[in-house]
């Protein structure tokens, strides 16, 4: 399953950074504005500088304060409050560094002395606009990019707890098939149970410590359906007409477990399998990033289960959700005999 990765603070910083050096270009080379309209870090005047700390100041005081409650509870009256308080609070600092503080150090103010209070509003609304603005499209694109990783995050989860689910149906649905084979072959006294309980217990031993992973190397896969018809051909009457062909380029090559299996054991709980003119063949190909696998057999009409479909119907939903659009799977019943055509894109 792919690896959601969601927006860190580092990266939400970097997003930071790319903003203000936007906001450069347009001052300099876009617009050509040679006032402090946008925060320059370039400038070290006095007044250049403390217009850097207002801007700064108010555009986190709006992107951390004003905007979380805006986005959570979006209502007109939120946006024109929020707005307000920033722009006042960009009043405010200017008043404080620019016309209190540099006087008092420096004996110089930003605007003269007798400016009017209606033109130092009105002006500085104006100057305002930049930093509310920026910090308020800012925090909706980062919003709007976490948004989508946590639906995606979701959906990802979502699809792992079903893969879980699909898995953990395969394991009883197995077990249950295979106890009742070592109970026919106890019931027979046949020297073959006890080899039969050892098979099977590595078996049990592959689906409890593999099947928890998402994939494992395709060989572990090849040994387990070794073990799997093996432990499968004790129980049969009479010799088992079966060929198994693996033609394997790369065995180290990962695919999901349990994959593969549901259609083996199809074949051998609803085939015949003892028609030497119509062997089960099991056919496992694989090259550069093609797997491939063909089974057919000739079906037993006599035999019945109602639990049947469960095998193909739960690895048409396993493929459906590890392998969208790369997949390419064909079951078809004539003349008697089934086959599976299934080819995949690693």
């Amino acid at each position: 399953m792919k690896q959601i990765e969601y927006l860190s603070k580092k990266k939400e910083v970097q997003i930071h950074m790319v903003l203000f050096l936007f906001l450069l270009y347009l001052r300099y080379v876009h617009l050509n504005i040679n006032a402090p309209y946008f925060i320059d870090f370039t400038e070290f005047s006095l007044f250049g500088i403390t217009f850097n700390i207002v801007f700064l100041s108010v555009f986190y005081f709006h992107y951390f304060l004003i905007m979380p409650r805006w986005v959570k509870s979006f209502n007109w009256k939120t946006a024109l409050i929020g707005w307000a308080s920033s722009y006042l609070l960009f009043v405010f600092l200017r008043a404080l560094l620019e016309q209190w503080l540099t006087r008092l150090l420096w004996d110089t103010v930003n605007y003269h002395v007798g400016t009017g209070i209606p033109f130092y509003f009105f002006d500085n609304f104006y100057f305002s606009i930049i930093p509310i603005f920026t910090a308020t499209v800012t925090y909706i694109v980062i919003h709007f990019i976490r948004s989508i990783q946590l639906n995606q995050l979701i959906e990802s989860k979502q699809k792992e707890t079903e893969l879980r689910f699909l898995k953990s149906q395969i394991n009883p649905h197995f077990i249950f098939n295979t106890l009742n084979n070592i109970y026919y072959l106890v019931y027979r006294k046949s020297e073959l149970a006890l080899p039969a309980i050892d098979k099977l217990s590595h078996l049990m031993r592959y689906m409890t410590y593999e099947t928890e992973q998402n994939s494992v190397e395709l060989q572990k896969e090849l040994n387990y359906i070794q073990d799997f018809i093996d432990l499968e051909k004790m129980r049969i009457a009479g010799n088992a007409q079966l060929e198994l062909i693996i033609n394997v380029k790369n065995p180290d090559i990962h695919i999901p477990p349990l994959l593969l299996l549901p259609f083996v054991e199809n074949g051998f709980k609803h085939g015949v399998l003892t028609d030497k003119e119509r062997p089960f063949i099991i056919q496992i190909t694989q090259k550069d990033n093609i797997l491939r696998l063909h089974t057919q057999n000739k079906i037993n009409k006599h035999f019945k289960d109602s639990i049947s479909g469960i095998g193909l119907s739960n690895i048409r939903k396993r493929l459906e959700l590890q392998f969208p659009d790369k997949h390419n799977l064909t079951v078809t019943e004539e003349a008697n005999i089934f086959t599976c055509e299934l080819t995949i894109e690693l």
